[in-house]
């Protein structure tokens, strides 16, 4: 598969799971390309989200190699944080259900629903942003639902318990390992953004250009 044909199998993919399409998220037609595609996804997904606190970064001074650098690992971070999910809800499924599944393939379709978090840089906008990221995090809650429950067939039940618990054990390899940076994600850029979406864009302007004059 050369760079044409990725690009084109991610637009597929991609604008394919925004309408809700059963065959993006059938597990029967995963393939190794589809599985790549998905990580490209979520990676994206991750990484739009920090561009939407883009300008908390510009705020704080942020270097272009350390905010690319930024970029990168919230992708990354958004990736371990839904695969640990889903492996953990595979693993609860086997352990109380007796159901032996293939994690990768649910981990893609997990992957794939956070698709509408490509769109997450429009949480710069001011006063509007934090709306703009409740309506994107619906919008892929109910991708992930539409993915297992209907396309998958997951029973809802049983497929709901163990997304539940795989939740629970996902919070608590986060809080055990990744404290530090968790508290570091959920005290510094996104608190910041937060911030500035409750000012106007005539004070963030005012404000950026008082922090140039004084650099």
């Amino acid at each position: 598969m050369d760079f044409t044909d990725l690009i084109q199998l991610l637009h597929h993919i991609w604008s394919g799971a925004l309408r809700f399409d059963p065959q993006i998220y059938d597990p029967s037609g995963m393939d190794d390309a589809t599985r790549f595609v998905s990580v490209l996804i979520v990676i994206l997904a991750g990484a739009s989200i920090l561009i939407g606190q883009c300008f908390a970064l510009f705020l704080v001074s942020a270097s272009p190699v350390g905010f690319l650098l930024g970029l990168l690992f919230n992708g990354l971070s958004l990736a371990i944080r839904l695969g640990v999910w889903m492996a953990a809800s595979v693993m609860v499924a086997s352990l109380f259900f007796d159901t032996v599944l293939p994690p990768w393939n649910f981990i893609s379709i997990i992957f794939i629903a956070t698709s509408p978090l490509v769109f997450g840089f429009l949480a710069v906008l001011p006063s509007v942003g934090n709306v703009v990221l409740f309506v994107l995090y619906g919008w892929t809650t109910l991708n992930m639902m539409y993915g297992m429950f209907y396309a998958a067939k997951v029973p809802f039940l049983s497929g709901a318990l163990c997304a539940l618990s795989g939740w629970i054990v996902m919070s608590l390899v986060e809080r055990l390992f990744f404290s530090r940076s968790r508290a570091a994600h959920s005290g510094g850029f996104l608190f910041a953004s937060r911030r500035l979406s409750r000012y106007s864009s005539e004070q963030i302007a005012d404000y950026v250009k008082q922090r140039i004059m004084n650099r």
